[in-house]
């Protein structure tokens, strides 16, 4: 019995689900697709480095929970959050690229996607990408290391950050799925934080240039943004960059 089929013998009703594709492996988990009977899910099994980088799996139940229930998600068929293990409903469907996010048509409707997430109630824990940067930064313990983290305290200590709201924080394309409708999947940075970093994400990481910042954050608005809504995204999206250039070395340990 294969290591992942040992762990889906300890799902009640599992043992006998069989392990067919590797969907992806990341620097925290492995996500693999599995069927029982005419059913597919998906299993995601927790690495060292899950715990090593501070993610809280507790409170990422409490966010998929709050999702499921506006509509936004599917809740766990099992969910251990002390042994990291994490099975769903597979959900087919097409990830989306940089390219769709050049679209304006697609970039309306992830905006109102948001503005629906961030409107939930509360859920999870706060999150807090400074203290996060600090732990890559002692865990590097490197000159550069160090002098990352001055550049990324020094951009964060710019942002005056509006109410929390409930974030995904880790929007890139390959959390963007496709299907009947437009959903967001990886929930596992999830919390209470500034809405526009989720924004700033979807910017910065994808090098959305011209006017498609503004377009975006029109798109959220509902209407167009003034300088100090621009602004706003602009601080997100420099603090975004130096914490993006820091978590690179960070997983390259």
């Amino acid at each position: 019995m294969s290591e992942f089929q040992a762990i889906l013998a300890s799902v009640p009703g599992f043992a006998g689900a069989e392990v067919v594709e590797r969907l992806a492996d990341g620097p925290t988990n492995l996500s693999l697709r599995v069927e029982q009977g005419s059913r597919s899910f998906v299993l995601r099994v927790d690495k060292p480095e899950a715990a090593r980088l501070g993610l809280n799996r507790k409170a990422e139940l409490n966010v998929i929970e709050v999702i499921a229930n506006a509509g936004l998600g599917t809740l766990p068929v099992h969910f251990d959050a002390d042994a990291g293990i994490y099975l769903r409903p597979y959900r087919p469907g097409r990830t989306w690229t940089r390219a769709d996010l050049l679209d304006e048509d697609k970039l309306e409707r992830l905006a109102a996607l948001l503005r629906e997430l961030h409107a939930l109630p509360p859920a999870g824990s706060a999150f807090k990408p400074l203290l996060a940067a600090g732990r890559y930064a002692r865990q590097l313990g490197s000159t550069e290391a160090g002098n990352l983290f001055g550049q990324v305290a020094s951009a964060y200590a710019l942002i005056e950050p509006g109410p929390p709201a409930l974030c995904h924080n880790d929007l890139v394309c390959q959390n963007i799925l496709e299907d009947e409708k437009l959903t967001l999947i990886d929930w596992e940075y999830a919390g209470m934080g500034d809405p526009y970093f989720d924004l700033a994400i979807v910017v910065q990481h994808h090098e959305l240039e011209e006017h498609l910042p503004r377009h975006f954050l029109a798109a959220y608005l509902q209407h167009q943004p003034d300088e100090k809504d621009l602004e706003r995204l602009a601080k997100q999206r420099r603090f975004y960059a130096a914490l993006l250039e820091l978590w690179n070395l960070r997983v390259a340990l």
